[in-house]
């Protein structure tokens, strides 16, 4: 019997699990008072009913978890065994590989796929290794791994911390602390504990693919493409060499050596639908439209079902989706055993067909559908976000600005475009980038990475050492971490004087920027309201902007951006040049006259025009900046107007 004075608790319903009392732990599942996240609820719930054999009620469970946590690895685990009770092998083995590939530390499903592999000798192959790694893996670096892929990333880096305190030149511990570090945008740590590793096991072709990942995350093409290209020439027949270094050609910008390379895989894997994208996405870069266009939906017809492939193709912003395409996509975002997050990228997709098609309505609904999934599945919070430009704005003061005036590193290479994505940041690069004296480079993730490294790692729900630190920092500190990011920068440039770094989010760290970079120019690109947060919403970005996801969450991300925005030109007078770029669009050549004069760059009429450069383009907009001005996209949003009452009505400015 249960004790009905005392409320129960996840860590007590799992104790009545492992202690095997099933109808206990139901029955305190249903108790009003219990204490336990929607999460937990609904795996326990799964759990005990596949083992009282109510298989009908576990699979309902595994259902509303699945709905909710869609990424939940333990959760495809637990169907994996229903459907193997069942006597499906076919669900029972998708259920399984999907677990762990959301999840990589399930023992337990790696030993069900083998049970159900069938004789396929590469997936029994890949079952092995795993088996083996997490069979001799101590279980501290278990807890480790499986908390690092269920996105419990503080406790994860403690207790992988505690560990090395004991063994300190324990390679996997080092090797998973990196992945942490990764993990949190802290490149510069990623890539000293891999030196570290490979000193003390300079042949673990695991670490060296982790290096040559993180050299890339950090943007040192030179260095990954030197390594990615030793590993290659030690491991000729190995497959994953010959796709990293052919991954690290297409980032170093070698197109055509990469396309080679990859072409030899394809002879190699014909069916290599990965690839395939992956050559969609050089060819596109390279502005090799058709050849693009051929491999995406070479991709799709080799695998129906590969959303990011019908998704790459809407993406070029100028390709229209056949009827048969659509018809098809239409039919697999109602079939209920298409993945989920297939199906993100298909809504997206049908928004932007029915888009082409004038179809607003329908292009809408499709839009939400993408977006409602995405946003279930993000830790996004619109309070934490307003609570740290709040900081920003207590910290950052006018005088802190006064008294370390000209502190930090005083070149002058630097200019930051930065706003929101989708407001003309593209545009302005490749303007300033069509001028010969200026290097265009990528969206550079550095000032992202100083900020972590500021606040000591810290994971989100911990306390913040960020921005609060920059009160302390001295003259000669603030001095060393400007000069280290114009020596990170290297690597993307020439011998031009200028450089521009596009990371649009940088807007959130333009504190930092004038502190260790006096001299840099930072230019704000801003798009009316309802058309800059409407195009956010209308695209599925690749990694972060989170905040996309809800018309709520935009209109509050963009109010608190202009905020932040006009707190830093209160500050910093005189330090930020503000572009709209409904004025860029509709008057370009005065435009460029004042952002250049802005840059003491002296005018040149390749930037006016842009287009006709061949420099490679690796964000959404390349097809577009490959193009004269577009104005009437201008008020496009107006089309969906009915629909955007949430973002209307919460928009400030």
């Amino acid at each position: 019997m249960l004790d009905n004075n005392s409320s129960f608790t996840a860590t007590e319903i799992q104790n009545l699990v492992t202690g095997g009392k099933f109808k206990e732990a139901l029955d305190a599942l249903d108790r009003e008072d219990i204490e336990i996240n929607k999460r937990d609820f609904y795996y326990f719930k799964a759990v005990c009913y596949r083992y009282l054999k109510d298989y009908t009620n576990a699979h309902l469970a595994l259902n509303e978890l699945i709905k909710f946590f869609p990424n939940y690895a333990r959760a495809y685990q637990e169907l994996g065994y229903i459907y193997s009770i069942k006597k499906d092998e076919k669900k029972a083995l998708r259920a399984f590989l999907r677990a762990v590939r959301l999840n990589d530390s399930l023992h337990a499903s790696w030993l069900s796929i083998v049970k159900l592999a069938d004789g396929n000798e590469k997936l029994l192959k890949m079952c092995d290794e795993n088996i083996y790694y997490l069979k001799n893996l101590p279980p501290e670096l278990k807890t480790v791994l499986s908390y690092t892929n269920e996105g419990k990333l503080a406790k994860a880096d403690h207790i992988c911390r505690d560990y090395l305190q004991k063994k300190p030149h324990d390679v996997e511990a080092m090797r998973l602390l990196s992945k942490i570090a990764l993990e949190l945008y802290i490149f510069e740590d990623a890539e000293f504990l891999l030196e570290s590793c490979l000193v003390f096991d300079p042949e673990n072709i695991k670490v060296k693919h982790d290096y040559i990942t993180a050299l890339l995350r950090r943007q040192k093409y030179g260095l990954a493409l030197e390594t990615a290209k030793d590993l290659y020439a030690s491991n000729p027949g190995e497959l994953v060499a010959m796709k990293l270094y052919a991954t690290t050609l297409f980032r170093a910008d070698m197109y055509e050596e990469s396309i080679k390379l990859f072409e030899t895989v394809l002879e190699i894997e014909p069916r290599n639908t990965d690839v395939m994208l992956t050559m969609g996405h050089l060819y596109k870069t390279d502005g090799q439209i058709q050849k693009s266009i051929d491999s995406y939906i070479n991709a799709f017809a080799m695998d129906k079902y590969f959303g990011d492939a019908y998704w790459s193709l809407a993406n070029l912003k100028t390709y229209k989706f056949t009827d048969k395409q659509i018809q098809s996509l239409q039919e697999m975002v109602k079939d209920e055993f298409v993945p989920d997050e297939e199906k993100v990228f298909m809504y997206f997709s049908l928004g932007k067909a029915y888009e082409d098609m004038g179809k607003y309505k329908e292009s809408f609904k499709f839009y939400k559908s993408g977006n409602e999934y995405q946003r279930a599945n993000s830790s996004y919070s619109k309070e934490n976000f307003s609570d740290e430009c709040k900081n920003q704005i207590s910290v950052c003061t006018k005088d802190l600005f006064e008294v370390k005036k000209d502190w930090g590193y005083s070149a002058k290479d630097p200019i930051f475009v930065l706003g929101l994505p989708r407001a003309g940041s593209t545009l302005t690069e490749q303007i300033l980038a069509s001028h010969s004296l200026v290097e265009g480079t990528h969206e550079l993730p550095n000032i992202l990475a100083i900020a972590h490294k500021l606040n000591l790692r810290k994971a989100q729900e911990e306390d913040s050492r960020y921005p609060d630190i920059l009160l302390s920092l001295s003259e000669p500190q603030l001095k060393i971490i400007g000069e280290n990011y114009i020596k990170d920068s290297q690597v993307f440039r020439t011998d031009k004087p200028y450089f521009i770094d596009k990371m649009p989010n940088n807007f959130r760290h333009i504190g930092l920027i004038n502190l260790i970079l006096p001299n840099a120019k930072i230019i704000d690109i801003r798009r009316d309201s309802m058309a800059g947060c409407f195009s956010c919403y209308k695209q599925l970005f690749a990694e972060g902007q989170e905040f996309t996801y809800g018309l709520d969450d935009l209109a509050s991300y963009y109010n608190d951006y202009v905020e932040l925005m006009d707190h830093w030109k209160k500050v910093l007078p005189n330090k930020i040049l503000s572009v709209q770029y409904e004025d860029l669009v509709g008057d370009l050549e005065n435009s460029v006259k004042r952002i250049l004069d802005y840059c003491e760059l002296p005018f040149e009429q390749d930037c006016v025009e842009f287009y006709k450069s061949k420099r490679a383009v690796k964000t959404p907009s390349a097809e577009q900046v490959r193009q004269p001005i577009f104005k009437e996209g201008l008020d496009y949003w107006k089309k969906y107007e009915p629909y955007l009452s949430d973002l209307a009505n919460n928009l400030k400015y």
